[in-house]
């Protein structure tokens, strides 16, 4: 049984970090997403065309989505490098203050990187909130020609809807750090937990790598479903991991400890329970994967399809894997009482 997991285990690697891959997300490496939402088909082909041809959006990433509901499109790009290069600037000319002429010149620099004409004024601060204010119109200049340009092209009429969210590189490096700092703090909790409950090597071993593998599956089905590594997949992988501890444990607990039969009929037993207890949480992630796909609801959406990859994959490790380990131990260890 356990060549079945292992041969799987080739073609899951391919997908997470091969093709299609996993990719960041833009809270975690900064930039820009715009959502759309219309009553109105997108189709994605036209739409990357339209961004292609009308703008200059650095890292373009698009994908569509069509439900009974409604239709929606996600738009992902970098930072403008010319708004980066214009918060340089206000950054210089904010830490010069002190130095009217410097400062102004800085925010000078800022306004005429944006084509705008520098300012009269003598003062730094006025000249700085000049530029800043500058900085801001021209925000709201192009947000509002991209979805002008969107609505039109694509003919998606009057009852459109477009949600901008916007991460600086800095917030989403330290966003980014963070994460994969309180994960792999997680993880290590968790087998710290699992060694001292059970103080023996091999089914602690058995239980860690069945986790790593649900987590694995969980990826696999990002990198299907085009899920972006972000704050909100991140919660649902650790969420998987305490998932499957949980039926891992029941089943380890059951094998060393319990009194009741033989080794195979507590592994029997044991399975009933844990195969309830997946089946009963799967049936609850069909049905948010459904509600969540018809209404377009991105973060319920994405949340349920990871633990809804990571239960199939936790009902593979541990029945395949984590089992067959248990059962060989168990019954070493029984047949070495015997003999003394």
């Amino acid at each position: 049984m356990m060549v079945i997991p292992l041969l799987l285990c080739i073609p899951l690697l391919f997908l997470v970090f091969i093709y299609p891959g996993i990719q960041p997300g833009v809270d975690l490496t900064g930039g820009n997403v715009l959502i759309i939402r219309s009553e109105k088909p997108i189709v994605e082909s036209q739409l990357n065309e339209v961004l292609k041809s009308n703008f200059s959006l650095p890292e373009l990433k698009v994908s569509t989505i069509a439900s009974p509901t409604g239709y929606g499109a996600w738009v992902q790009y970098s930072k403008d490098p010319l708004i980066s290069t214009v918060e340089q600037f206000l950054s210089k000319a904010d830490e010069t203050l002190e130095n009217e002429s410097e400062s102004i010149s800085y925010s000078n620099q800022a306004l005429a990187a944006m084509g705008k004409p520098a300012t009269d004024s003598t003062n730094a601060k006025t000249a700085l909130l000049a530029a800043q204010s500058a900085l801001a119109s021209y925000r709201e200049d192009f947000s509002k020609k991209l979805e002008d340009t969107l609505s039109e092209k694509l003919s998606l009429g009057t009852d459109v809807e477009f949600q901008k969210r916007e991460i600086s590189a800095t917030l989403g490096s330290a966003s980014f750090s963070s994460s994969i700092f309180i994960t792999f703090l997680g993880v290590i909790m968790i087998v710290i937990v699992v060694f001292i409950a059970f103080r023996q090597l091999i089914p602690s071993a058995a239980i860690i790598q069945a986790m790593l593998y649900d987590v694995l599956f969980g990826l696999t089905g990002m990198a299907l479903l085009n899920i972006p590594l972000s704050l909100t997949t991140l919660p649902a992988l650790l969420l998987l991991i305490g998932y499957s501890v949980d039926t891992d444990i029941m089943l380890t607990s059951r094998m060393l400890k319990g009194k009741d039969g033989t080794p195979g009929q507590r592994a029997t037993a044991s399975m009933k329970t844990g195969l309830t207890m997946t089946g009963t949480t799967l049936g609850a992630l069909i049905a948010m994967l459904f509600v969540s796909y018809f209404y377009q609801i991105e973060v319920i959406y994405q949340i349920s399809a990871i633990l809804f990859f990571g239960l199939i994959g936790d009902t593979i490790s541990t029945w395949l894997m984590n089992a067959p380990i248990l059962l060989w131990f168990v019954e070493k260890r029984e047949r070495e009482h015997k003999k003394y």
